[in-house]
């Protein structure tokens, strides 16, 4: 597998990501026979219902404390004790004490939904053009010409959560959100080795979007993406109503995903580190709450 190099903005370095279930991934996306048995099964509903369904058991605890060593993950910040947690699953969907994950409140500075991996890309005549991922247009994205033309010349954000991030993410301003339209697809994984073997993965992909009518970037479109084991996409507010910059709109249950922002033109600038690099192919580690770019 091709390393993941990634910008790490506390250190201003370059790391690799460590990948999650490396030899799986691996076999799935570097080998012809795993890239057939990946298109033929893994990406259908099914196989991620049941997958997710055994992180549910009682029997997935048990990994609860490998991957928390193999990773690093810093359980001082968890809301409750590891021990309290009976599966892989809802340690995986843990919640953090709000201290762990200030908000920036300043409103003219636009926000990280989540912890992720995050890529930004200028969205050129209502076509998005990603470093290492297929071309796509915005229409193909949420299915909406009309609403679509609206966002060309804008932003669109990929923020990818990976295996080991925080699953939760939040609204990236006060504003009004419409109700949650879903759109059925596949569950393909979302990982740049994925991105550059499949097809259009964001275009496919099972995704849910809604429309945000912001207090200081006009109006935005947040769309949370289904994953390949991610049993559930869970939104607090499927029908809309009054939100607030920094409150948990959702969250994914266990699996990597991705949820996108797109912006009009004209809005918002993103900060120079992490647009410069985006356009050579590297993802910005970011956190939930942080400031990532500004009004225009």
């Amino acid at each position: 597998m091709t390393p993941i190099p990634l910008y790490d903005r506390q250190t201003g370095s370059i790391r690799e990501e460590d990948i999650f279930e490396k030899g799986v991934m691996d076999f799935f996306y570097g080998s012809r026979p795993g890239f057939w048995l990946t298109e033929l099964l893994l990406k259908r509903r099914w196989a991620t219902e049941f997958y997710a369904r055994l992180q549910h058991g009682s029997r997935s605890r048990a990994k609860i404390s490998r991957f928390i060593e193999k990773f690093g993950i810093d359980v001082t910040e968890l809301e409750r004790p590891v021990e309290s947690f009976n599966s892989f699953n809802e340690f995986f969907i843990r919640r953090l004490k709000p201290e762990a994950r200030p908000i920036d409140r300043h409103p003219d500075h636009l926000i990280s939904i989540a912890d992720c991996r995050l890529s930004v890309y200028p969205i050129r005549q209502g076509e998005v053009y990603p470093v290492k991922a297929r071309s796509f247009t915005i229409a193909q994205l949420i299915g909406d010409e009309k609403l679509a033309a609206n966002y060309a010349g804008g932003w669109l954000l990929i923020f990818r959560l990976a295996p080991v991030d925080y699953h939760r993410f939040c609204y990236v301003d006060d504003g009004e959100q419409s109700p949650v339209v879903a759109i059925n697809g596949f569950y393909r994984s979302v990982h740049p080795l994925s991105l550059e073997k499949m097809k259009a993965v964001f275009t496919e992909n099972r995704r849910e979007y809604c429309a945000l009518k912001t207090a200081n970037f006009d109006e935005v479109i947040h769309i949370d993406v289904g994953a390949t084991g991610v049993g559930r996409i869970v939104q607090h507010h499927p029908q809309g109503g009054r939100v607030k910059r920094g409150e948990e709109k959702g969250y994914f249950e266990f699996g990597g995903s991705t949820s996108i922002l797109l912006t009009r033109p004209g809005v918002a600038k993103i900060d120079d580190d992490i647009a410069e690099h985006s356009a050579s192919g590297i993802e910005t580690i970011v956190r939930y709450g942080e400031k990532i770019g500004a009004r225009v």
